[in-house]
């Protein structure tokens, strides 16, 4: 009579490559995993300094527009020294101060007074409809090639339009300011240093810039300057 022998190592062989192929299935799994989190950890940082690149173009573009209006202001002055005391609606020029003015347009309350940055009598102002609706600069400031584009609003920190000579219109002024012409002007000596700035303009001025760029990056920035 033939004896066999028992095949009992066989099923557990069966079982070991089972187990084994189950492992490198998670492993697959895992590297997969871990690749694709790889890529849109990636895609995701190329996508914030996009942005911030996008961002930074907007802010160079409203330094040029403040720049712009600052030209623009030393020309008035130059031409005429009442040329700042009354109101340019086609330039964005507003004599006086405005209570409650909200520039962002992030206030949502009835009260405000609200910029028309898109010359659409601010119905796309959000919630109700403001008291008031200033006009900035009519033609904006483009930068085709970049596709920016920049609009600002100057207001004179003045209590009122008109002169601030007469006594009736109260305007804060820098320290030191004085309504005669220095030949020290922006000199500073160790006999001059209390007439810094000296000048016949002293009023404050308020330039508010809105920069529109790709991508819908907007962004705002505000200057104070005086002559």
């Amino acid at each position: 009579m033939t004896m066999k022998r028992p095949a009992s190592g066989r099923p557990r062989r069966r079982a070991a490559r089972g187990a084994s192929l189950v492992f490198a299935m998670i492993t697959v799994v895992a590297l997969s995993l871990a690749a694709v989190a790889l890529v849109r950890s990636v895609d995701t940082g190329l996508n914030i300094l996009g942005n911030l690149g996008f961002k930074q173009d907007t802010l160079l573009a409203a330094d040029r527009a403040t720049q712009t209006a600052i030209r623009w202001m030393q020309q008035q002055i130059k031409t005429d020294t009442t040329g700042l005391d009354a109101s340019l609606v086609d330039a964005g020029y507003v004599a006086a101060s405005i209570a409650d003015l909200d520039p962002a347009s992030t206030r949502t309350d009835a009260d405000r007074v609200a910029v028309d940055w898109k010359f659409d009598n601010c119905s796309s102002q959000p919630g109700p409809t403001p008291k008031a609706c200033v006009k900035p600069l009519k033609t904006a400031i483009t930068d085709e090639t970049a596709g920016l584009s920049s609009r600002y609003l100057i207001v004179r920190l003045c209590s009122a339009a008109g002169s601030s000579t007469d006594g009736k219109v109260r305007c804060p002024r820098p320290p030191h300011a004085s309504s005669t012409v220095s030949g020290e002007r922006n000199q500073l000596t160790s006999s001059s240093s209390t007439r810094l700035g000296s000048s016949t303009v002293t009023e404050y001025y308020r330039i508010i810039v809105r920069t529109e760029g790709v991508r819908d990056t907007v962004s705002f920035t505000e200057t104070l300057v005086h002559f």
